[in-house]
C-alpha cells in the first residue's frame, strides 16, 4: 500500500503551503497569548478565517497532488472540514462559549491524529526527526481533550489552551513543511545517482 511519503518526490512542489499553514497558526497563537482578554467573539473571528485560509490551502494541495499522492483523500478531507469549520464560525460569529469550545476541540483533535498518523509515515520514510512530530501530534490530542474536560473553564484558560494548541499545531506544519522540502532534495539526489 502506498503512503503518501511513497510519492514524495512530486508531491512536495508544494509543501510551501504547509509552512503559510503553520505561519498563520503560529500569528494566530502568539496574538491569542498576549491578548487573552480580547473578546470571545474576536477568537471566533480569527479562528474562522485561519480555518478558512488553511481549509483552501490543503484542498488546493490534495487537488494539484491526487495523481502523485496515494493518500491524498486525507488532506482533501483535512481541507474540507477546515472550510467548513471557517464558514460556520464565519457565518455564526457570535457561538456561545458553549458550543465553541467543543468545536475546536475537535478540530485540534483531528489535527492531533493527522499529525500522529504523517509522523508514522515519515519514520516509515527514514526521518530521523518523525519523534518530534509524533510528540506534537500527541500534544494536540492533549490539548483537545482537556478543553473537551474543562469546557466551562472561564474565557481566559480556554483562550489560553486554544492558543497553546494552535502553536503546537502550527509548529507542526512548519516542521513538516521544511522536512518534505528536505526529503524532495535528497529524493532529486538520489534520482541524478542513479
Amino acid at each position: 500500500m502506498k503512503t503518501f511519503i511513497d510519492q514524495i518526490n512530486y508531491a512536495v512542489k508544494n509543501w510551501w503551503m504547509s509552512l503559510l499553514i503553520g505561519i498563520l497558526y503560529i500569528i494566530i497563537a502568539i496574538y491569542l497569548m498576549f491578548a487573552p482578554l480580547a473578546s470571545y467573539i474576536v477568537l471566533s473571528i480569527l479562528f474562522s478565517i485561519s480555518m478558512f485560509v488553511s481549509g483552501m490551502f490543503e484542498i488546493a494541495f490534495a487537488i494539484s497532488n491526487k495523481n502523485n499522492i496515494s493518500s491524498w483523500g486525507w488532506y482533501l478531507t483535512g481541507g474540507i472540514v477546515d472550510l467548513i469549520l471557517g464558514i460556520l464560525l464565519m457565518a455564526n460569529p457570535g457561538l456561545s462559549m458553549s458550543v465553541l469550545p467543543f468545536i475546536l476541540a475537535f478540530w485540534l483533535m483531528f489535527r492531533g491524529f493527522s499529525a500522529t498518523g504523517y509522523s508514522l509515515d515519515l519514520k516509515r520514510y527514514g526521518t530521523r526527526n518523525w519523534g518530534w512530530y509524533m510528540a506534537f501530534g500527541i500534544l494536540a490530542i492533549i490539548c483537545s481533550i482537556g478543553i473537551i474536560w474543562q469546557p466551562g473553564a472561564g474565557a481566559f484558560t480556554l483562550v489560553y489552551l486554544i492558543a497553546y494548541a494552535l502553536l503546537i499545531i502550527g509548529i507542526f506544519r512548519v516542521m513538516l513543511g521544511f522536512e518534505l522540502k528536505s526529503l524532495h532534495k535528497r529524493n532529486k539526489e538520489v534520482q541524478s545517482e542513479e
